[in-house]
C-alpha cells in the first residue's frame, strides 16, 4: 500500500510508514471516519472486493460532499477474518485508491488488524471552501427542502441481494442492475456540495434516509425555534426501476415508501435554501447534468415533526424505519 499510495502534496511532512501522518494543514480543517460492516453495510459474498473498497471511500467522502467542501486526505483501517485470502485485501486497496486519484486526494496511512467479520474504517481530512462549510444548524422556516437524485435505489438493491442470498431470489432475477450498483459504488455528490453549498441555509448527506437525516437537520436548526418538515410524497424522485419493481406504483406499497424514505445509504444530498434560490438551484442542476428536486418546506411550529402529504394534500402515517443503528429500545435500555 505504501508504494501504490505515495504521496507527492507539499501538505504531507510524513505519509505512511510512521506511526502517524504528519501534516501541514490550512487553519480550518474538517475530518470525518465511517465505519463498515460485514452484514451490516455489505454482504461479503456478493460484492467483490474492489467495489466494496470504492465504496469505503465514497461514503466518507459524502460527509465531504455534505459540507460543500474538499477532500485532502485519506486513512483506511481494516479488520479481516482469518479465512480471507490476501488478494482480497489487495484489490480491496486497489478500488480504495481507485476512488482517491478520481477526487485528488492522497492516502496517508491506516491499518490493519484480525476481526471476526469484515470492518472497514476511513477517515477523510479536508478544508471548506473561504465561505465555510455547509452545516445541518441553519435552516429557518420558509426554507424549501430539496434532493439530488433519486432516493430509495440502494436499500432496495440492498434487499434485492439478501434474497438472493436466502435462496429466495434467483440471482438470474437480478435484472435491476441500477439499484445493485446503487448499493455497490454510490458516487459522493463533491461537485454538487460545491455548488449547492452556497445556496443551501443547511445540507446533510442521505446516509440513513431522509426520515432520519431530516431529522438531524430539525435537530440541529431548531435549538432557537422549533421547525417542522413538510414532505410532499409525490415529489420524492425515484428511478425508473425503482418504480418498475414495485409495478410502476411504489407510493402505493408501504414497503416502498419505507426504503424510499428511510433505506439509507442514497449518498445523495437532502438541503433546505430559501425560495428565492430556486433559479439559482435549477441552474446548478442543469451544469451538472443532476436532478435537484424541491419535495417540501421548513415551518415554524410548536412540535419537531416530519409530516408527509399525499397527492391530494392528506397527511399519510410515516413508514416503518427501514433501518436504525440504535433501535429506540435498545436505546432506552442505557
Amino acid at each position: 500500500m505504501r508504494e501504490a499510495a505515495a504521496f507527492k502534496g507539499k501538505g504531507v511532512l510524513v505519509g505512511i510508514g510512521d506511526d502517524a501522518a504528519w501534516l501541514k494543514t490550512s487553519q480550518t480543517s474538517l475530518l470525518t471516519c465511517d465505519l463498515l460492516i460485514e452484514d451490516v453495510h455489505f454482504i461479503r459474498g456478493t460484492i467483490p472486493a474492489r467495489l466494496l473498497g470504492r465504496k469505503a471511500l465514497s461514503v466518507s467522502l459524502s460527509d465531504i460532499a455534505a459540507m460543500a467542501s474538499i477532500p485532502d486526505y485519506a486513512l483506511l483501517a481494516v479488520g479481516l477474518p482469518p479465512d480471507i485470502e490476501l488478494d482480497y485485501l489487495d484489490q480491496l486497496i486497489e478500488g480504495f485508491l481507485e476512488v482517491a486519484g478520481e477526487h485528488k486526494l492522497e492516502v496517508i496511512g491506516g491499518d490493519t488488524s484480525a476481526s471476526p467479520l469484515v470492518i472497514i474504517s476511513v477517515t477523510v481530512l479536508g478544508h471548506p471552501l473561504k465561505k465555510g462549510p455547509a452545516l445541518r444548524s441553519r435552516a429557518n422556516p420558509g426554507d424549501e427542502i430539496w434532493v439530488t437524485g433519486t432516493l430509495g435505489d440502494a436499500s432496495l438493491g440492498f434487499e434485492l441481494l439478501k434474497k438472493s442470498r436466502e435462496q429466495e431470489l434467483e440471482i438470474s432475477e437480478l435484472h435491476y442492475s441500477s439499484l445493485i450498483v446503487r448499493h455497490f459504488d454510490p458516487a459522493p455528490r463533491l461537485k454538487a456540495g460545491l455548488k449547492l453549498g452556497p445556496l443551501a441555509n443547511s445540507m446533510i448527506d442521505v446516509s440513513d434516509g431522509i426520515m432520519n437525516d431530516l431529522t438531524r437537520i430539525l435537530e440541529e436548526s431548531g435549538q432557537k425555534q422549533n421547525l417542522r418538515a413538510v414532505i410532499h410524497l409525490d415529489q420524492i424522485p425515484l428511478s425508473d426501476d425503482f418504480k418498475k419493481f414495485y409495478g410502476g406504483h411504489p407510493l402505493r406499497s408501504r414497503q416502498a415508501l419505507s426504503l424510499a424514505l428511510s433505506g439509507g445509504e442514497d449518498y445523495e444530498l437532502l438541503f433546505t435554501a430559501p425560495r428565492g434560490a430556486r433559479t439559482e438551484i435549477a441552474k446548478a442542476g442543469r451544469e451538472m447534468d443532476l436532478s435537484v428536486t424541491r419535495i417540501g418546506k421548513m415551518e415554524k411550529a410548536k412540535t419537531r415533526e416530519i409530516i408527509l402529504l399525499d397527492q391530494k394534500g392528506r397527511k399519510v402515517p410515516a413508514p416503518k424505519l427501514w433501518f436504525e443503528h440504535f433501535p429506540r429500545q435498545e436505546r432506552n435500555r442505557n
